[in-house]
């Protein structure tokens, strides 16, 4: 009985979570997912996004490790979802890298950049093609100015991933962006400053309007997530945060979310 109530529970918190998340993101648009972890669904979005653009619109989701491209295009081609799969790793430039692979796949990490010392990895390292969102949207023969939200999870390689977006951010006249930065880890600093001082300062120089905030001091994941479901998990230790940032008519919504 215990199980049955513990899965009505998170049924709905997801429910609510995702309804939460991406509020400026409409039917017809298109949303790109940086990263996901297919096993963790708290973390893959692609889905999320995917119930915001429905039944018309297109989702992009790019990530570099094999396993994930593949368990979500199971998914995907069992529910006949609108939603295209790059297998690369985001970043400024082409290129190639060695892929570090965590005990999890949301742990999975570059290796041209700081290295995550408070996380598991394997002893498995593949190589990876890289690319910028730029070029990659090119190729896909995408109208930018359709794409309404992408949300950034790539593990520190944030910065560089902006680096390659300078056409979709100069040119994009009405967009959100939401971009996991904070952590307190290597990963989390570019030049001794706290990364998201510094995509921040980025993102003022394209016209955005920014707000960063630590997990815990979200409405939704401030309340639920924390008085509710005590997840000490998040809440005993010091925990990353978002920059939500909006260009245009796509003003911040005081509810929005993130997890």
């Amino acid at each position: 009985m215990l199980k049955y109530i513990k899965k009505i529970v998170w049924k709905v918190f997801v429910e609510i979570d995702t309804l939460l998340k991406f509020p400026n993101l409409k039917k017809g648009e298109i949303g790109i997912q940086l990263g996901f972890d297919i096993k963790a669904p708290v973390t893959t979005d692609l889905f999320s996004i995917y119930k915001r653009v429905k039944p018309n619109g297109l989702v992009v989701g790019v990530d570099p490790d094999p396993r994930n491209i593949q368990l979500a295009q199971v998914l995907i081609d069992k529910k006949n979802l609108n939603i295209k799969l790059i297998q690369k790793a985001i970043y400024s430039e082409k290129g190639e890298c060695e892929l570090l692979l965590g005990e999890s796949a949301s742990w999975n990490q570059l290796s041209n950049i700081p290295i995550d010392s408070t996380v598991k990895f394997t002893d498995e390292t593949i190589t990876v093609e890289m690319d910028s969102l730029d070029n990659i949207v090119k190729v896909l023969n995408i109208d930018i100015n359709k794409i309404g939200h992408i949300n950034f999870t790539i593990n520190g390689a944030e910065f560089e991933a902006l680096k390659g977006m300078h056409k979709i951010l100069s040119e994009v006249k009405y967009i959100n962006l939401t971009i996991v930065a904070g952590r307190y880890d290597e990963s989390g600093t570019i030049d001794n400053r706290p990364d998201f001082e510094v995509i921040i300062e980025h993102l003022h120089k394209y016209g955005f309007t920014t707000k960063f905030k630590r997990i815990h001091q979200l409405l939704w994941w401030g309340f639920f997530v924390k008085t509710i479901l005590n997840r000490k998990w998040i809440y005993g230790k010091k925990n990353y945060g978002v920059i939500m940032a909006t260009k245009g008519n796509k003003k911040h919504k005081w509810y929005q979310s993130y997890s």
